[in-house]
């Protein structure tokens, strides 16, 4: 439906590969991981041992602590808190057992939250989560106060969109771009239309972990 108009986009857009990946490129990443079922923790698992010896332990307690929550209340505080990032998939996947009661609550607090992890934490559970919330998040988007909110809903927004929406996305990234020029925000729009492409295009379906950047 509008793979000439993604070829356009690409061909006059590219990465600053001279620079560090920007945040969007972070969060497509971990989102891919979650959604193919990687472990993170084993993907790393030899560096914090390696470099920080001692996290161990630090790192069970507090996965013991998330596994205790029973309530959608506990797993918005723990989010809010953030969560070490040898626990953080783990926290996804546990606000998932509460997707009906946590997707709505998440979604509102979007509007209005400046806390990044919770902010991180949440779009990775919207970006795997079972609901069709497509259409709620177009809605909501021009009522999110933060830039970053904004950026990191249009990366999960590349997971659940329909075709329809490329053009929709295609204008958030000018205008992301336009108003924040010395920002990477427009970004989370570059890595929606980069899966999206993937989603609906591409021959090969196949997520390479290596990288976080598209060819």
């Amino acid at each position: 439906m509008h793979r000439e108009l993604l070829i356009w986009f690409f061909n006059n857009n590219s990465l600053d590969r001279d620079t560090s990946p920007p945040a969007a490129a972070f969060e497509h990443f971990r989102i891919k991981i979650l959604s193919n079922d990687i472990d993170f923790q084993d993907m790393i698992e030899n560096v914090i041992k390696e470099k920080l010896p001692g996290r161990e332990d630090e790192i069970r307690k507090e996965r013991i602590e998330i596994e205790a929550a029973d309530t959608c209340d506990q797993i918005v505080r723990f989010m809010r808190r953030g969560a070490d990032l040898m626990n953080q998939d783990f926290l996804v996947k546990k606000a998932l057992e509460f997707e009906d009661e946590i997707i709505p609550v998440i979604i509102s607090m979007l509007k209005t939250s400046l806390n990044d992890l919770f902010i991180e934490l949440s779009v990775r559970v919207l970006a795997i989560c079972g609901k069709d919330i497509c259409q709620e998040l177009t809605s909501v988007y021009n009522n999110v106060r933060n830039p970053y909110a904004q950026s990191l809903i249009l990366v999960a927004l590349g997971f659940k969109a329909d075709e329809k929406s490329i053009p929709w996305l295609i204008k958030q990234f000018d205008e992301l771009r336009s108003l924040y020029p010395d920002e990477s925000y427009h970004y989370g729009a570059y890595y929606a239309l980069y899966e999206m492409d993937s989603r609906f295009y591409s021959d090969s379906k196949k997520f390479d972990s290596s990288s976080v950047q598209p060819e």
